[in-house]
């Protein structure tokens, strides 16, 4: 799932954008009856009066001497706008908009005025909690006016000014539009295009489009022009983890919170704690492998701070994290229970999670359906409902779905699918999620009829819910009903480029198939449709290699990777097609550590390194990575087979012999359940 970024430009980013300079002329609409000379004489002095009482805090003085100007001077666009911002500033959102579209009436060319209009709607954006993305698009439309007029030019915010197309770019990601908002701010050039603050918020949105060499090229400019601002530091540090450079983050945080080469902080130890970063310098320990110092570093955060803090929990969240990937489960469930006495759970669902999540690592499944439903309780209602809010209900499902997936660990089907039912009172009729894991939980069965009846007859109940749609195509594959693959996905189809993310699903669905030609056929039209979209890629790479083109195959990896060169599921996938093709060894790791690095808790990916590693001898460190994947996926049979050849080869057989049982019981693929019945069989 993918995490959101909504990038605000704060009063504290743009200080530095700070400019001044008021016009004191008084601009008269073209073609207007023009007053007198001495009325606008008067005009100007009402004018700078009001400018004067503005700038003492005078509000009422001042709207009254901007209104006399207006009445000696009806048409004079400056006071229209100086009025209007006036109103603006002081929260009268509505008489701000007035004397903005006066002055559009009046001069509908004006900068000015599309700089007033667009504040106005820009503050007419945020309602409470939501987004009113209309007047997001209005304000868009004014701002553009004024970047279209002067790429440079700089709008108030505040009692402060950003450049324009910043602000643009920042509405964009009000809108989700992140792709739109970094074309506006690479926009920015010149003299704006050196400063921090522009840097910073760029590298913010290159990060939230997990473009992160291009995050860390911005973020490296704006920490290069101000290296002692937080944020610069951080989002620099973040950006080198993500490209697989570790060290070189470390490396930013220690001289950040003053940390010498193993001696403690040249700040002391209340620096440190002052600090922020010290939590993304655990994490980044914590990713380094370097699990002891995490949980050293954190120590006297959490002796020191509030239990019911968030710098408390976060610490907490951070510890157990080093522990369970260091292998010390029982550690880490004393941690979390001492942590969480005394604690509101609704506070502290993470750590709840957490600690379920490790019981379930341990096979203690009972107690991790305990855990969960201790959690669950404090959300419900008595009658086993939740109250109308958002957030429980959100909170709700997901503890349900996770109750649900435990059983699953613990193969206990009945137990899965009462869970679903118990969902569907819980979260109401009008909620999806129910139907929508039972016929994910049919489909990874195999009972592909019971899949699509159910998908269909969701699909009539809930009609613009597509997945239900595409579930049902997915399970007409599997039974080789090919022509409701095709009626289903067509019937979606509107003639526009996003067709592209259907004619990838149809090619992934026929693959899964073995219909290779008709896959290839659908990929390439996906292709054809978004050349920059690397889903279909990765479908015809796949297709390549069971046609048996292995250097297609590799070309058509590499293409993808050319596209999104930090998207970890293309590194690990190239990588581990090297590994498995005994070369070129180094890229091969090179490649699968750099996608450890940006995604570490994925078990494929942990898989990935370990099997590597095991290939390659070093069956020590490999044994670290496939019990860590095992963990985070358990459900994987290409999982539990790795792990079981690597105990094979430490020469603990009976540990073998259990890895590939549970390897085999969850095989889907005829091919690699052969292998595993093959190796069992040889230990007879």
């Amino acid at each position: 799932m993918k995490k959101r970024i909504l990038v605000i430009i704060t009063a504290s980013a743009i200080a530095a954008l700070i400019t001044t300079g008021v016009s004191a002329a008084i601009q008269t609409a073209a073609g207007a009856a023009v007053p007198t000379q001495d009325k606008r004489a008067d005009a100007l002095k009402k004018f700078l009066e009001g400018k004067r009482l503005e700038q003492s805090g005078n509000y009422t003085g001042a709207v009254g001497a901007y209104k006399e100007a207006i009445d000696l001077d009806p048409n004079s666009v400056e006071l229209r706008v100086a009025l209007g911002s006036l109103y603006l500033k002081n929260g009268n959102i509505i008489a701000a908009e007035a004397q903005a579209r006066e002055a559009s009436r009046i001069a509908p060319n004006s900068i000015e005025t599309h700089k007033l209009l667009g504040r106005v709607y820009t503050a007419q954006t945020i309602v409470g909690t939501t987004i009113d993305k209309d007047k997001a698009r209005a304000a868009i439309k004014e701002f553009e006016e004024v970047a279209k007029e002067n790429t440079t030019a700089k709008v108030e915010v505040g009692s402060e000014e950003a450049p324009v197309l910043a602000i643009i770019a920042d509405l964009y990601t009000k809108l989700d539009d992140t792709d739109s908002a970094i074309k506006a701010i690479e926009r920015i050039s010149g003299e704006d295009g050196s400063l921090a603050p522009v840097y910073y918020f760029r590298a913010k949105l290159y990060f939230d489009k997990s473009k992160f060499r291009e995050a860390e090229a911005s973020a490296r400019k704006a920490y290069e022009i101000d290296s002692k601002t937080l944020e610069y530091q951080s989002m620099l540090a973040q950006s080198l983890v993500r490209i697989g450079r570790t060290q070189d983050a470390l490396d930013i945080y220690e001289k950040a919170l003053g940390i010498k080469k193993d001696k403690k902080s040249e700040g002391g130890e209340e620096m440190m704690l002052a600090s922020p970063l010290i939590f993304d310098y655990a994490e980044t320990l914590v990713f380094a492998g370097r699990y002891q110092e995490a949980i050293t570093r954190l120590d006297p955060v959490i002796k020191r701070a509030p239990k019911n803090s968030g710098f408390y929990v976060r610490a907490i969240g951070i510890v157990v994290d080093a522990q369970r990937r260091s292998g010390k489960r029982e550690e880490a469930i004393k941690t979390i229970e001492e942590a969480l006495k005394g604690q509101d759970v609704s506070e502290s669902l993470g750590l709840v999670y957490a600690l379920a999540s490790t019981y379930d690592e341990m096979h203690q499944f009972d107690k991790a359906v305990d855990t969960y439903e201790e959690a669950l309780r404090g959300i419900l209602n008595p009658d086993g409902t939740v109250s109308d809010k958002e957030l429980e209900k959100r909170n709700a499902g997901l503890i349900l779905q996770r109750i649900a997936l435990t059983y699953r660990s613990a193969q206990k089907r009945d137990k899965v699918i009462e869970t679903f039912e118990r969902m569907r009172k819980t979260l109401g009729p009008k909620s999806t999620l129910a139907d929508q894991l039972t016929a994910g939980l049919f489909l990874d069965e195999g009972k592909y009829k019971e899949a699509g009846d159910l998908a269909a007859e969701a699909s009539a109940r809930f009609p613009e819910e597509r997945s239900f749609k595409l579930m049902r195509a997915q399970a007409a594959a599997k039974l080789g009903d090919f022509k409701t693959v095709d009626q289903t996905v067509d019937s979606l189809l509107k003639g526009t480029a996003e067709d592209a993310e259907l004619h990838s699903f149809k090619s992934s669905v026929l693959l899964e198939a073995n219909q290779l030609k008709q896959a290839e056929e659908s990929a390439r039209k996906a292709i054809s449709l978004d050349a920059r979209d690397v889903d279909p890629l990765v479908t015809l790479s796949i297709i390549q290699e069971r046609q048996k083109k292995f250097k297609d195959s590799e070309m058509t990896l590499r293409k993808a990777l050319e596209i999104d060169p930090e998207n970890a599921t293309l590194l690990n996938n190239l990588g581990y097609f090297l590994t498995e093709r005994g070369e070129k060894p180094q890229e091969a790791e090179d490649f699968i550590r750099r996608a450890v690095n940006i995604a570490p808790t994925n078990g494929s990916f942990l898989d990935s390194l370990g099997w590597l590693l095991f290939k390659q001898g070093k069956t020590q460190e490999a044994q670290k990575y496939l019990e860590q994947a095992v963990i985070y996926s358990s459900r994987s049979a290409t999982i539990h087979d790795h792990l079981g050849d690597l105990y094979k080869k430490l020469g603990q057989m009976e540990k073998a012999r259990m890895e590939w049982e549970a390897g085999l019981k969850l095989a889907t693929d005829p091919d690699e359940a052969n292998k595993l019945k093959e190796k069992l069989s040889k230990q007879k």
